[in-house]
C-alpha cells in the first residue's frame, strides 16, 4: 500500500520521503499512520444496574426491612400491618305489590335482579316468580307471562311482555318490551287487576 500525500493526495510508493507530484515531505504521514494503528480502542464497559431493595419500608426512617418483619431493624418502630377492608354488607331491598283488598305480595330480589309476574300454568310449563292466580289473576285477564319487574343500579323498572290485556302504569298503558321507571307508590294495572307498588 502506498503513501498518500497530505498536500495533493497523490499516491506515492511505500518508503518514499517526498511526494513525486508536489515534493511535499511524506515522513510525517507514516508516523501518523503508525500512531493511529497503535492507538487502542476503548471498549465501553456495561454499567451495573442499581440494586432495588425489596421488603417492607419503615414509616419512620425509611429503612427496608424483610417482608415478614414486624419491627424496623434500624429504629425499632412498629411496621404497619396490612389493613384489610371489609366490604359493607349488601343493601337489602324490600319491595312488594299490594292488592286492592290489602293483600301484600313480597317481591324477593335477594337472589335475582328481575322477577316474572303472571299466572302459573303447569300445562304450558309457565311458573312465574310472582303467581297472581290466587289474587284473581285469571278472572282479571292477567297473562301467564304478563310483565317483568327489574331492580338494577338502585332503581326499579317494569316491562310489559306483550301481554294480552296490557299493563297500565299510573293509569296509562305502557308500550310492550320497553322498560318504564317504577317508583314507590306507583299503581300497576295488569289486565283489570289493580296493584300498588311499594319499595324501601
Amino acid at each position: 500500500m502506498g503513501i498518500k500525500c497530505p498536500q495533493c493526495g497523490t499516491e506515492n510508493l511505500e518508503g518514499a520521503l517526498f511526494c513525486d507530484e508536489c515534493g511535499a515531505s511524506l515522513s510525517d504521514v507514516g508516523v501518523e499512520a503508525e500512531k493511529a494503528e497503535a492507538t487502542p480502542v476503548e471498549v465501553e464497559q456495561p454499567q451495573e444496574l442499581p440494586q432495588v431493595a425489596v421488603g417492607k419500608a419503615c414509616p419512620s426512617c425509611g429503612h427496608i426491612n424483610p417482608e415478614d418483619a414486624r419491627f424496623c431493624e434500624n429504629c425499632g418502630s412498629a411496621l404497619e400491618e396490612e389493613i384489610k377492608v371489609t366490604p359493607p354488607p349488601p343493601t337489602v331491598v324490600t319491595a312488594k305489590l299490594v292488592t286492592a283488598d290489602g293483600v301484600e305480595i313480597e317481591l324477593d330480589f335477594g337472589s335475582k335482579s328481575e322477577l316474572l309476574i303472571g299466572r302459573a300454568d303447569p300445562v304450558s310449563r309457565v311458573f312465574p316468580d310472582v303467581d297472581l292466580t290466587p289474587h284473581g289473576g285469571y278472572e282479571a285477564g292477567v297473562s301467564r307471562r304478563h310483565c317483568i319487574i327489574r331492580y338494577s343500579g338502585g332503581k326499579f323498572t317494569v316491562e310489559d311482555l306483550e301481554s294480552t290485556n296490557g299493563t297500565k302504569l299510573n293509569g296509562k298503558f305502557i308500550p310492550p318490551k320497553v322498560p318504564q321507571p317504577l317508583n314507590d307508590g306507583d299503581e300497576l294495572v295488569l289486565g283489570a287487576l289493580v296493584l300498588k307498588f311499594h319499595c324501601k
